[in-house]
């Protein structure tokens, strides 16, 4: 089976979903993902680029506000105001970007972020029903689920902004009604060659490749009802040659599972930086939660973990972004702080000058539990001989450590900052299969 034909057959076996199969667990853990979603890009949205962003395209009129309204902007864009869907889409993934606080798969990979945005802004431009979106946005994210396990990047390329867009196109095709293929097969020749390196710098346009495959994703529809043509084939090319080191063909093509959805296997993430970072961070907070540390008296750390996290193995730039994405910049958070949230990753000389104390290693026995989970062992030795350590196997919001409705409607609320939109924000999204037009979901 060539490549171009286990995309097809991956979107008609997706496409086919029936959202009545869906088991009632896989159903809430949707629904919690698009909370999660709308909550992390709204805080998104109250960074300084986003509200410049948001401000600039408001005085040029590409977004309008509530009154009065322009009836071609019918999509939402959560940081306020209404938008054409592909630019809605745009907004929401990129400012859900920004925090380090976005859902996502191992091995890595963000399908929500990429998908929900473009779901969303579609549903709400085509009047779709609640049941309809949430059926749009599980066959999306299993198509990205998919692709993200059957593609092999190369180290030096990120996962944002390509393989999500396939998933994206196909949650649209599902709500505005266009041929699945052809406007899937449009999105896979549309790639980005996102790098980690626009990462270890904070370069904050990185953001913007979440933006760009969630907007690939409604345009992918528009091009493909306007005759454009899309080649499946390219997309083995741009990922599996350029960007990879081949595609497993079989992994896409499989059959639809009802009990093993792509989209049960996700998490939630609770600290504000890469989750390559989370397991060895929240060693190092329980190391924290055991007993007072003087971050001076730290001669040296020690980690020892998977061989993934090698990616987050470099030296923070002095930016908030770069400083989420290093691991010995995050343990160094953890240790000198005892937090992790997005107000911990503000770039600090101080923390950086601990961070340099701290060594990571790849420990074989931790590797072949890799990627089930992503063990970290965190060893802190202080000035007066005393050590202290702890492991990890995964992090909270991790499988199997899920995290709990509480915890994580905490989370929503915090993202929101407004503990009454955050209730019934909360309730609109959990009551979203019985919504009969999705144009109501954002009315809080």
């Amino acid at each position: 089976m060539t490549v171009a034909e286990a995309l097809g057959r991956a979107c008609d076996t997706v496409g086919a979903l029936e959202l009545d199969r869906v088991p009632p667990g896989s159903v809430e853990k949707t629904l919690r993902i698009i909370a999660d979603c709308l909550a992390v890009s709204m805080a998104g949205f109250r960074t300084e680029p986003m509200s410049r962003l948001l401000e600039a395209d408001t005085a040029s009129g590409l977004v309008t506000g509530p009154a009065p309204r322009n009836p071609f902007h019918r999509s939402t864009v959560w940081g306020g105001g209404h938008a054409p869907a592909h630019h809605a889409a745009f907004l929401n993934a990129t400012a859900g970007s920004f925090l380090e606080l976005d859902e996502g798969m191992r091995p890595t990979g963000h399908p929500g972020m990429q998908v929900v945005p473009a779901a969303i802004a579609a549903a709400e431009d085509v009047h779709a029903s609640g049941a309809d979106l949430l059926r749009a946005v599980i066959a999306g994210y299993e198509l990205s689920a998919r692709l993200f396990r059957a593609v092999r990047l190369l180290p030096a390329a990120h996962p944002h902004g390509h393989v999500g867009a396939l998933g994206a196109a196909l949650a649209v095709s599902l709500l505005r009604g266009t041929d699945v293929r052809a406007t899937t097969a449009i999105a896979a020749t549309l790639p980005l060659a996102s790098t980690w390196q626009a990462c270890y710098d904070g370069a904050t346009a990185r953001n913007a490749y979440m933006g760009h495959a969630a907007a690939v994703g409604v345009r992918s529809g528009d091009l493909a009802r306007a005759g454009f043509t899309g080649s499946f084939a390219s997309f083995d090319v741009s990922l599996g040659e350029l960007l990879g080191r081949g595609f497993d063909e079989k992994l896409p093509a499989g059959r639809l599972r009802y009990d093993e959805l792509a989209i049960d296997a996700s998490y939630f993430k609770v600290h504000s930086a890469c989750a390559l970072t989370h397991t060895a961070l929240e060693a190092a907070l329980e190391i924290v939660e055991r007993g007072p540390l003087d971050p001076d008296a730290i001669v040296r750390v020690r980690v020892d973990t998977v061989a993934a996290v090698g990616k987050v193995d470099v030296p923070a730039a002095p930016n908030d972004l770069s400083s989420r994405f290093s691991v010995s910049y995050a343990v160094a958070t953890a240790l000198a702080t005892g937090t992790s949230g997005p107000e911990a990753f503000g770039f600090r000389p101080e923390i950086a000058a601990l961070a340099r104390r701290v060594e990571v290693h790849v420990d074989p026995r931790l590797e072949e539990h890799w990627p089930a989970s992503s063990p970290a062992r965190v060893r802190v030795e202080e000035a007066d001989g005393r050590v202290r350590e702890s492991l990890v196997e995964n992090p909270t919001g991790h499988p199997p450590r899920d995290l709990s409705r509480e915890a994580h409607f905490q989370k929503f609320a915090t993202a929101i900052s407004d503990p009454d939109r955050a209730r019934e924000g909360w309730a609109r999204v959990m009551a979203l299969p019985d919504l009969r037009d999705v144009d109501a979901l954002l009315a809080w």
